[in-house]
């Protein structure tokens, strides 16, 4: 087994069929479909099944494939590592930012590194934090933001900001007050992601914590998009942080008001794998998103608040 096999197997996975791979990757198709073959035989095991529209992987394949994954990402962070310092930075790094976090980190982020870190390629990676959780302990990422991070255990965890959640409403369903206490609102109709969201998760153990009570939740959307819209519309209310409802807000789409008795509150922090080696990629990229995510809180973009010392 050597690593071009494993490369040319993942390539082979994410083009979705021999023909693309072969040209995403530029080898003759015969030749690509040889070396997958060679690697079956070795590993004694078959890794796809080809079919008239393409390539799946079978239940083994997906398997070796996260394994494949992260012995191509070593050997990418053991080059890294060893290259001379002289030079300018360079490398691939992946980072997941929450989907509540991506509308007002995402792009300050991605202009900051082109600016400051040239050759360094972001992979930038959106979704619950559940599954960044999951992709960090896989090595699929090599950042990601985090909420309340419960099980820190084989982490790094530097700690970002701390945002105070708003119940977020049309014009024509938001009351004059500008803020609703926490036991209020299981009297509002709510539209809100699933349980795997660490968002959801937050709210709802603050609510029961506080009153005994559950939320009133007609319906579970896993877009923060798709909700925003929805609420736009009238079908509902829902629970976020201001930044990401910054744009709506400017333009007199949304209302948001602050949920108080108590005020809840969410800490997000940068976490990393503590039992890998961090390239100088990966340590510029993570002081560069402190540095953007405090200069969006000086400039009120991200309003939410530096956490205190750890």
């Amino acid at each position: 087994m050597d690593f071009r096999q494993l490369r040319y197997f993942i390539g082979v996975v994410e083009a979705g069929s021999f023909t693309a791979a072969s040209h995403r990757l530029r080898i003759a198709q015969p030749a690509l479909s040889h070396h997958v073959i060679s690697l079956e035989r070795e590993l004694g095991a078959k890794l796809l099944e080809r079919e008239a529209r393409g390539v799946r992987t079978t239940a083994v394949g997906a398997d070796f494939l996260e394994h494949a994954r992260i012995v191509l990402r070593d050997l990418e962070r053991a080059r890294e590592a060893i290259a001379p310092t002289d030079n300018e930075v360079v490398g691939r790094v992946a980072v997941g930012l929450p989907t509540t976090v991506a509308p007002v980190l995402a792009k300050p982020l991605l202009e900051a590194a082109l600016a400051s870190l040239p050759g360094v390629t972001l992979h930038l990676v959106e979704s619950h934090s559940g599954f960044l959780r999951e992709w960090l302990d896989t090595s699929r990422l090599d950042l990601a933001l985090l909420f309340n991070v419960a099980d820190a255990d084989g982490l790094d965890l530097r700690p970002l900001v701390v945002e105070t959640l708003h119940l977020v409403s049309s014009p024509a369903k938001a009351a004059v007050k500008q803020t609703v206490s926490l036991a209020q609102l299981h009297e509002h109709d709510l539209l809100l992601a699933s349980r795997s969201h660490d968002l959801r998760k937050t709210l709802e153990d603050a609510v029961f914590l506080a009153t005994k009570r559950g939320l009133r939740v007609r319906a579970e959307i896993d877009s923060v998009s798709t909700i925003k819209q929805m609420v736009i519309d009238g079908l509902g209310n829902t629970v976020l942080p201001t930044a990401t409802i910054q744009k709506e807000i400017s333009e007199g789409l949304l209302i948001a008001r602050r949920i108080v008795r108590p005020t809840i509150t969410r800490h997000a922090a940068m976490a990393s794998l503590s039992r890998r080696p961090k390239t100088r990629a990966q340590h510029m990229v993570a002081n560069l998103i402190a540095e953007t995510a405090n200069r969006l809180i000086a400039q009120g973009i991200w309003t939410a608040k530096r956490p205190s010392k750890p």
